[in-house]
């Protein structure tokens, strides 16, 4: 196999480990997911006779047949970027997704694998030696490749029959992404720049008690990866059932809860959120 293409493979099987694994979802949490490379895996998907721009598909997309995406187009967008046709399908890029849940039942059939999560992290350890060089330089041994292809092999072959049995649910989170407007130069992350639920969502009591043990949590001496999971483990234990309840009850999720407040609310002042 070209190297290249190798590398590009095992960058694609980490991000999606990175989701799966228990140990390691913390970490694919707080990743940038930027809604431009969205856009390139779309463009690069419809692009099989005629090219089609990242930059102007938002503008034209309603011009082409429905749905968007055949079989085949959609294959060629997993087989490129499967981790951002997953974060598309986990609702990342919309308010929700009719497939989130079902992509989460298969995330947990396979999250806890020690195995992968030890040649994950020895892997992306050899990729930050080597930083930007490390796709030339910082060849995988072919025993880590292959650890690393056969653990993926069952997970991306359930996530991708998911993906590709609904087509409806595919052709309706395209065109919400697309709907949102154009390509956006040196856009943030999708994920950190824009609230998932209403401030007012939670009453007063409620945002200080997270915001509290947010704060009792910053100011342990921590690795980030660490302090990442306390954080989580923190936020939730703070969420009783009867919290769970009146979240969901206006169409929310605890996990967009957890994550606003990680984004925003813990980093206002006390008197921000009182």
């Amino acid at each position: 196999m070209d190297e290249a293409l190798r590398n590009h493979q095992i960058a694609s099987f980490l991000d999606v480990w990175e989701w799966c694994s228990r140990t390691l979802h913390v970490k694919w949490r707080r990743k940038r997911m930027n809604r431009n490379s969205c856009l390139v895996g779309m463009a690069f998907a419809l692009s099989k006779d005629v090219f089609v721009s990242p930059t102007k598909l938002p503008a034209i997309y309603k011009t082409r047949p429905a749905p968007l995406f055949d079989q085949a187009a959609l294959l060629r967008f997993w087989t490129a970027q499967p981790m951002t046709l997953l974060e598309l399908f986990l609702g990342m890029f919309t308010k929700e997704s009719e497939l989130k849940e079902e992509l989460n039942q298969i995330r947990l059939k396979y999250q806890d694998n020690p195995r992968l999560d030890d040649v994950a992290k020895k892997m992306r350890v050899r990729e930050k030696r080597f930083q930007g060089d490390w796709q030339s330089e910082g060849h995988h041994p072919e025993t880590d490749y292959a650890l690393l292809k056969k653990g993926m092999a069952p997970i991306l072959a359930e996530t991708g029959a998911l993906i590709f049995k609904d087509k409806i649910t595919v052709d309706q989170l395209a065109r919400e992404f697309l709907a949102q407007g154009p390509w956006k130069p040196g856009e943030l992350s999708a994920y950190s720049s824009v609230r998932k639920t209403p401030e007012n969502l939670l009453n007063r009591t409620t945002r200080l008690r997270l915001w509290r043990a947010a704060q009792d949590v910053r100011i342990l001496p921590l690795g980030e990866e660490e302090a990442m999971q306390r954080l989580y483990e923190a936020l939730h234990h703070k969420i009783t059932p009867a919290i769970k309840s009146a979240i969901e009850s206006e169409g929310y999720s605890v996990e967009q809860v957890v994550d606003d407040v990680l984004n925003f609310d813990m980093h206002k002042t006390r008197e921000d959120i009182t």
